[in-house]
């Protein structure tokens, strides 16, 4: 549902709420305790639809946190029950074993003892070095 925007300037749209506003301030039949001016019924009607689109939006976006909610979480990857140094032991290793290499050397001399990506080897060469007090 799409309504159109009113611009302050329509003269047609104006009129109509003036109009609509007279006549209900001159209408005999109206009593003080009628209360105040209900408002514009074109105005009302938008204000309605605007309404039910947030109640279907919000309806629609607590619909989607329950599907989240009921997802159960990721298990977590079981560390290796090898009893061997980890990785980042075995770079400390190299690391402490080759600091007199060039970093270029020692890092892709941890990539293919390690046998990892670029990536990790430079991730792994920076935390052995961390390690190592460097």
């Amino acid at each position: 549902m799409t309504a159109a925007y009113i611009t302050p300037t329509d003269d047609s749209y104006n009129t109509r709420k003036l109009a609509h506003y007279n006549e209900w301030l001159l209408d005999p039949k109206r009593s003080v305790d009628d209360g105040p001016y209900k408002g514009f019924p074109e105005d009302l009607k938008l204000e309605k639809a605007r309404t039910a689109l947030k109640a279907e939006y919000v309806a629609k976006i607590e619909a989607k946190a329950k599907v989240v909610a009921a997802k159960p979480a990721k298990a977590k990857r079981a560390k290796k029950a090898t009893g061997g140094p980890s990785k980042l032991d075995r770079a400390l290793e190299i690391y402490k074993a080759n600091q007199k290499l060039a970093k270029v050397n020692l890092i892709d001399k941890i990539k293919d003892e390690l046998e990892m990506s670029l990536a990790g080897a430079t991730t792994y060469y920076y935390n052995a070095k961390k390690l190592a007090g460097h």
